[in-house]
């Protein structure tokens, strides 16, 4: 199996992320649906520098992305673990936790407290991998989202304490 290296994205990673952002969302866990891939994938909401890249042989494998959940002064310790995207193709290589691994210590070197994230009751797979990584559940909003087929799932709130002794 090729190396796969984690690094900061840059700007000519765009045009990539882009189609992958549109491609490996599984429409049974669309609340939005993903904006087309002809579309730029950085813009006012997301900024190289919050994202993860996992790249190997000079293909972009995945990405994952952090940032602010509130932006006020008094929730500034907390950053959010806003998206994991894996390409299909390189699912069941560790690309996932990789990403997670990186991000954790990016959060880390940014002084968080805490890293939080949200998953949908429904995406068994992500969730058994954020609990691997230490994730914990700390709220549920029960039926929260609707999907596509008219099903309701719940919005899971999870976190994992960053500070000393954690």
């Amino acid at each position: 199996m090729p190396e796969i290296e984690i690094r900061t994205a840059t700007t000519a990673d765009d045009r990539a992320l882009a189609i992958l952002d549109a491609e490996s969302w599984p429409p049974e866990l669309w609340v939005v649906a993903p904006q087309p891939a002809s579309d730029p994938f950085f813009g006012d909401r997301r900024q190289p520098e919050d994202v993860l890249v996992a790249v190997s042989n000079g293909t972009v494998l995945g990405y994952a992305r952090i940032g602010r959940h509130m932006r006020i002064p008094a929730n500034e310790h907390v950053l959010h673990f806003e998206a994991l995207a894996v390409s299909p193709s390189a699912r069941g290589r560790g690309v996932g936790s990789l990403l997670i691994g990186a991000l954790i210590e990016l959060a880390r070197a940014r002084g968080a407290r805490k890293l939080g994230l949200r998953a949908l009751s429904s995406n068994h797979g992500a969730i058994s991998l954020y609990e691997r990584h230490g994730f914990a559940l700390e709220g549920r909003l029960s039926e929260e989202m609707r999907l596509p087929d008219g099903s309701f799932v719940d919005d899971l709130w999870f976190a994992l304490p960053l500070h000393s002794g954690s």
